[in-house]
């Protein structure tokens, strides 16, 4: 247990990374500063003492036989490619043992501080710093222009949002400071232009937009929000299109950047705007709304429309709209897509799109709105993307096949019939044909025309089987599959008791009525045994067997208005065998009872034994033939009047037997 427990833990050391590791190894020490600037060389110096030094310049939890070294000397230097928190490990070894030491180093963008502005009335700035991953600075400064010293504030102040009353336009300078790694170019000037008073239209790059709506599918939108970092976010409104927005927001605290929203109704088209509360009161966007594309329909072979609902040519009325004017205009495009290559943009002057295709080739199709005007004072412009549909000929699938059905042929196949009546125009490439395998249909055979389908894979005496049909256009799109028809499976429920399955054989109707067919023995011929038809709820029937000899045959017949028959398995109910012998007879030649014969039936008759005995136990005749008679006499002599004894033994061809004995009297 001891060695096992060892031999684990040594396992164990072996497969971790190194950075924790204290247990029988001696800690490194090197220089390295704590942060640079993108582009800038890491310069790292050993104070280990250590020997065989080597570097790690982002390592990443690398097992020890795993580490791969980066650098190989004592003192090193490195520069990293991308911004980001990077571990240097350095490793050798020192009095013997193994030496790590890990340390952090913050790999720091040259990049402005991220901040937004916004002004009114000409006389008043407004300034927001986000709390935002990429604002990794250990200090701002902002410079007003005012003549005041610039105003420091802390990573622990943020989100920073101020203002102040000054005249405008006037340059304001806002910078990132770095207390290490001071190379890092990190400092943001701006001039804020006038901002507000009557006049227009104007510019503002701080101004909350919708630039962007997309159906990434019928019920989800992703929008794409540009505008200020205020800490509270903006409140988004959301409206079916053309009823007015009401008071609460759908979502508030957004803020720039992508945000989903379901769409209630993928047949309704809705429009959305962001507001906010700045310093100089209400900030509204303009409105943007989605684009719905309702279907692609193929026309013929080489067109299909593209339908889709128009842009709204006006906006919808804001809960706190003032008095300004706004003004809108739209240009719609038709994006399209030919085998996953995007074709250039189509201007389209409203729906439906007729466009012409290969029918060979998959297309997907796009609606895009792009909007433009002036809100306020203020220009605006977005797009507004519907969601893709693509149509492949072979996902389209052409009204289905209606007459059809199915009967069983005198070997017990089937053999289906059907009439192309689809209204789908395209010429046909082929038709197929469907067999149930008892979880789902599956094609099992082809036809490039109209013909009877006989399938030779089945036994119908078994059991009933299911079909449908379909076929295949001249572009590739296989039609809807057609109702299940089905195979008439008879068989006995009791002993004498016909009974059959319930599926219609036709794909277009059920079973209006049965009729039940019996043949003749001798002529094979076939007769309808039931007057009236049978009801079709009525599955069983019992048939009168008396006038049958050896087997009585059966078959059940239903017919469609239009004289289509399906017939069903022949089933056949075995008459028991009867094997008779006289109990007397006379062999003196007056032509009358000479001849000992069995009567009965013998068509069913597979093995015959017929042994006769006299009164000792003595056999006197013996036949396997059940049409041999006995004349009376026994080794060329005539056997003596007196009663014997017999035995008859019958083998059926359904597997019983028959044994009979009995006596008679032979009378001269």
């Amino acid at each position: 247990m001891r060695i096992i427990l060892l031999f684990f833990v040594s396992i164990s050391a072996f497969s971790q990374g190194v950075c924790d590791l204290t247990n029988g190894v001696e800690k490194g020490a090197f220089d390295a500063p704590a942060a640079v600037c993108l582009g800038e060389v890491v310069n790292v110096k050993d104070r280990s003492g250590g020997t065989d030094i080597k570097y790690i310049f982002g390592y990443r939890g690398q097992a020890a036989n795993l580490l791969t070294p980066t650098r190989t000397t004592p003192d090193a230097d490195w520069a990293f490619a991308a911004k980001g928190e990077y571990t240097i490990l350095q490793y050798g070894k020192k009095n013997g043992k193994d030496m790590y030491l890990c340390k952090k180093v913050v790999v720091r963008e040259n990049s402005e501080p991220i901040f937004s502005y916004s002004g009114c009335n000409d006389n008043r700035v407004e300034i927001i710093i986000p709390n935002d991953p990429a604002n990794n600075f250990d200090r701002y400064t902002i410079d007003w222009g005012d003549g005041n010293p610039p105003e420091t504030v802390n990573p622990s102040d943020l989100p920073y949002k101020n203002y102040k009353d000054l005249v405008l336009p006037r340059t304001i300078n806002v910078n990132g400071v770095f207390n290490t790694a001071s190379t890092c170019l990190a400092s943001s000037s701006k001039t804020i232009p006038f901002l507000g008073g009557t006049s227009g239209p104007r510019n503002d790059p701080n101004l909350g937009v919708i630039g962007q709506l997309i159906l990434e599918s019928a019920d989800k939108a992703v929008l794409t929000i540009s505008g200020s970092h205020d800490p509270d976010g903006y409140s988004l409104y959301m409206t079916p299109q053309g009823t007015p927005y009401g008071f609460t927001p759908h979502k508030t605290g957004v803020r720039p950047g992508d945000v989903s929203i379901s769409i209630p109704d993928t047949t309704q088209s809705y429009c959305f705007y962001i507001e906010r509360f700045n310093a100089c009161g209400i900030e509204q966007s303009a409105e943007i709304c989605t684009v719905v594309l309702s279907d692609v329909k193929p026309i013929d072979i080489t067109t299909q429309e593209v339908i889709w609902e128009p842009y709204p040519t006006r906006m919808t009325s804001f809960p706190n709209e003032p008095t300004y004017g706004r003004f809108l205009t739209s240009t719609t495009k038709l994006i399209k897509e030919e085998d996953g290559v995007e074709l250039p943009e189509i201007t389209v002057s409203g729906s439906p799109y007729r466009d012409n295709i290969d029918c060979q080739k998959k297309y997907c199709y796009r609606i895009q709105a792009e909007t433009s005007g002036q809100l306020y004072f203020y220009t605006f412009a977005g797009v507004s993307l519907s969601k893709q549909i693509c149509v492949d000929k072979e996902d389209f699938h052409p009204p289905k096949i209606t007459d059809a059905f199915v009967s069983v042929s005198d070997a017990n196949t089937s053999v289906v019939t059907f009439k192309d009546n689809s209204s789908w125009t395209l010429v046909r490439d082929k038709y197929l044909l469907y067999r149930d395998n008892g979880t789902t249909f599956t094609e099992i055979m082809s036809n490039p025309t109209e013909a009877l389908l006989t399938d030779v894979t089945v036994d119908n005496s078994q059991k009933s089987n299911c079909y449908k049909i379909a076929f295949v256009d001249e572009c590739g799109s296989t039609s809807d599959l057609s109702d299940p028809f089905c195979t008439i499976f008879l068989s006995e429920a009791n002993k004498g008791q016909l009974a059959w399955t319930a599926p219609t054989p036709f794909a277009d109707i059920d079973v209006a009525d049965y009729e039940v067919e019996s043949f003749d023995e001798n002529t094979g011929t076939s007769s309808v045994i039931t007057s009236p038809a049978l009801p079709a709820t009525q599955l069983e029937y019992i048939p009168d067997l008396s006038g049958f000899v050896e087997e009585a045959k059966f078959r059940i017949k239903t017919t469609r208005a239009d004289g289509s028959v399906s017939y069903s398995n022949t089933y056949t109910i075995p008459i028991s065998v009867k094997l008779l012998l006289p109990d007397v007879f006379t062999p003196n030649n007056d032509t009358h009872n000479d001849n000992l014969q069995i009567k009965g039936t013998f068509r069913r008759i597979t093995k015959f034994e017929f042994q006769i005995y006299n009164r000792w136990g003595n056999p006197v005749f013996t036949s396997d033939d059940p049409l041999r008679t006995w004349d009376g006499n026994f080794q060329g002599t005539m056997a003596p009047a007196d009663t014997y004894t017999y035995k008859i033994y019958a083998q059926i061809n359904d597997g019983t037997e028959v044994s009979k004995t009995g006596k008679f009297l032979l009378m001269r």
